[in-house]
């Protein structure tokens, strides 16, 4: 009996049930997708990836049932009716389109669009199979199937030239000729300037001559992401490896000398979520004639197949499916109406009435006073935060509203002496936000990982040979001060960069250029072995431990720098503990390094040295990066902008040595600081790439020498 009733219950639910979950799905998508960007949360790209797979595997599955149903006389045929069964192929090959973002672009993989165009193939021919079967004899819905049908060729369309166009060999291709035929037109023409390059620096005078801060933010955030637009078109090169030419190489430096230090932050932001659209989204489909066209296709053809499909009559249809069906359409029309929606109000909307409206006539006027309108409202803004609401460590953290949030907003840190001790490293609250409650909770599940590790199999006690993806992990705001400090430290070094010497030096600096420069006035020479003579992931890890120690030390200091070099050195440890296919240029051994260092220090990580001070302790009496500890004491009450200088040289050197594309690959992920400080290096022109140079110069060109 259980067996029949399973065996009718699937008779009766098989279609209807493909049909729903498909719907489902994109509304999942629709709705959350958008999270990647702006959360760093493994159980929610986890949860995606899982929806962006199901939602083709499903629609897919769903025609071919159907199509399945046509050729026997199955008791799922009889159940529903031919005409809705034709009806929901349309829609199911309509959920086929999927939502405005896509699952992922794959930079090893330029033949992926070519994929999706033969499952688009089989799925469009599986779905005429089904109306020529039904049609013949029940063409009651078969003008809103055809409408609908129609809504499903255009999204697949648009999905496919998206694939088609984000596809990286395509893109690094485009870029390279756009590069060339810039590079042409001023050589071809020295009296060519660029006028939108000077008018961005007008703007930014303007701005200027009002009461002025270079550390606050300045220009309205539309202005900003018209000028972030500006600077998307010339840096998306990087995301290809290559290199934007002379000219505006010095236009990026002019104006981001001039700029304020948060007003850079809010660019480079804009910037990053550009190439993040470009690469997950169908962003270059949609923004042009032929995306607004299969737009207006797609929406007009589901709102008509509502409304023939409510003036027709359903006799013989069942109540259930009638209901189901209308589902289908309004949520079909709901997503399609949040989709403009996000069309209308997204970054490339208002950068293209900022760049290409003058303001002159009175529609002109009414889209800059529309733009406007919304400015305060997507401005990003500060709170305070701090340690536990410890007062000496509270500092301005960006808290942007989620809905107009760009990126997660986070650093996060991994400690090696936490990660010994199996607790997380501390971390720091939005005053605002954080409660008593919310802390606990952290910390009882803190003490659920600690005992799900023992009772699997004593991982204290148990050698591991590698360390990839700690489960102590914090992420924390990110601080308005340290990327004050991080944004002046790059802007000293560029002061140098005018020729091809110099670039190269600050690009191969990890460290070392600092100390040799001695910019805090004190005598540091002493510290060069320990960065010069040393392996980068092994540098990284002594420089980390010893930090570790110092900070501890200190406990009781109010210093800055002292708190910058603590956030880097942590911010470090989880880039190579945690993002090694990122770091995977500089990152050598650091794993196996940390692997052997946490084996050799958790056996006394019991007892009296159950505790970070402790354990620093045990550090500096059985390690040798003591003697780097030691080292920095000799530096007096200077050590902490000795330290934190050099924590930033080395930052600076693990984001310039990072291809393009693993730099873009963290966007989908919330991002990271280190991709910030890769592209405000590329501002600057402290970038170096060895196959072309600090800029593109075209074959023959190489004739003033001054300039190396």
């Amino acid at each position: 009996m259980t067996f029949i009733s399973i065996s009718e219950l699937w008779n009766k639910w098989n279609i209807r049930s493909f049909v729903i979950l498909s719907f489902l799905l994109q509304v999942f998508l629709v709705l959350f997708a958008p999270l990647r960007k702006k959360i760093v949360n493994g159980c929610i790209v986890f949860l995606l990836w899982l929806a962006y797979l199901m939602v083709d595997w499903v629609a897919a599955f769903g025609i071919g049932f159907i199509s399945h149903n046509q050729g026997s006389l199955s008791t799922s045929a009889i159940e529903v009716d031919g005409a809705l069964q034709a009806f929901w192929a349309s829609f199911l090959l309509l959920h086929v389109g999927g939502p405005d973002t896509i699952t992922a672009f794959s930079l090893e993989d330029s033949s992926l669009w070519r994929r999706h165009l033969l499952s688009f193939i089989f799925q469009v021919g599986a779905t005429i199979y089904v109306y020529v079967h039904i049609f013949p004899s029940n063409h009651l819905l078969a003008i809103p199937t055809m409408l609908v049908f129609l809504a499903g060729i255009t999204k697949n369309v648009e999905r496919l030239r998206a694939l088609n166009l984000s596809s990286f060999s395509r893109l690094r291709k485009s870029m390279l000729l756009s590069l060339q035929s810039k590079k042409i037109a001023f050589l071809t023409d020295e009296s060519l300037h660029d006028d939108e390059g000077d008018q961005l620096i007008k703007e930014l005078n303007v701005q200027r001559g009002a009461r002025y801060s270079d550390e606050e933010a300045k220009l309205p955030e539309s202005t900003v992401v018209k000028h972030a637009h500006y600077f998307f078109q010339i840096f998306r090169v990087f995301i290809g490896n290559l290199i934007f030419i002379y000219e505006d190489r010095e236009m990026s430096r002019k104006y981001f000398r001039n700029v304020s230090t948060i007003d850079a932050l809010r660019v480079i932001s804009v910037e990053l979520n550009f190439i993040y659209e470009v690469l997950y989204t169908k962003a270059l489909a949609i923004y042009s004639l032929w995306g607004y066209i299969f737009r207006f296709i797609a929406f007009a053809s589901i709102v008509l197949a509502f409304v023939v499909f409510n003036r027709l009559k359903k006799h013989g249809l069942s109540k259930l499916d009638v209901e189901i069906t209308y589902s289908l359409l309004f949520g079909g029309i709901a997503l399609e109406v949040i989709a403009l929606f996000m069309l209308v109000f997204s970054d490339w909307t208002v950068a293209g009435i900022k760049r290409y409206n003058t303001g002159s006539s009175k529609l002109d006027s009414f889209l800059h006073k529309l733009v406007s309108a919304t400015d305060n409202l997507r401005k990003p803004r500060f709170v305070m935060g701090g340690v536990e609401r410890n007062i000496n460590d509270a500092y301005m953290v960006l808290d942007t509203p989620f809905i107009f949030r760009r990126w997660s907003e986070s650093i996060s840190a991994c400690n090696l002496c936490s990660e010994t001790l199996m607790e997380s490293p501390r971390k720091m609250y939005k005053y605002h936000r954080c409660s008593s409650n919310f802390r606990l909770c952290e910390k009882i599940i803190s003490c659920l990982h600690q005992a799900s590790k023992q009772i699997v199999g004593g991982y204290g006690l148990r050698k591991k040979l590698m360390i990839t993806n700690t489960k102590y992990v914090s992420n924390n705001p990110f601080i308005k001060k340290l990327w004050i400090y991080i944004f002046k430290e790059v802007k000293r070094k560029s002061n140098n960069a005018n020729n091809l010497r110099e670039v190269r030096k600050i690009f191969e600096a990890r460290g070392d250029l600092f100390l040799y420069s001695s910019p805090v006035g004190i005598e540091c020479h002493h510290l060069l072995p320990y960065v010069a003579q040393a392996n980068y992931d092994t540098s990284i890890i002594m420089w980390h431990l010893a930090t570790e120690m110092l900070y501890n030390k200190d406990s009781i200091a109010e210093n800055d720098e002292r708190e910058f070099s603590k956030f880097i050195s942590d911010y470090m440890m989880y880039l190579f503990l945690n993002q090694p296919k990122v770091v995977s240029n500089v990152g050598g051994i650091a794993q196996i390094t940390s692997a052997e260092l946490l084996n050799q220090l958790r056996p006394h990580a019991n007892g009296a040295t159950r505790d970070v001070e402790g354990l620093c302790g045990r550090l500096s009496r059985n390690f040798e990066v003591g003697n780097l500890a030691q080292e920095m004491e000799r530096l007096g009450d200077m050590k902490w902008k000795v330290i934190s200088g050099v924590w930033v040289e080395m930052l600076s050197y693990a984001a310039s040595h990072i291809k393009g594309e693993a730099h873009a690959q963290v966007l989908s992920k919330g991002g990271e600081l280190l991709t910030f400080v890769w592209l405000l290096m590329a501002h600057f022109g402290c970038l170096y790439i060895p196959e072309w140079g600090m800029h593109y110069e075209r074959l023959g060109e190489w004739t003033n020498w001054s300039r190396f």
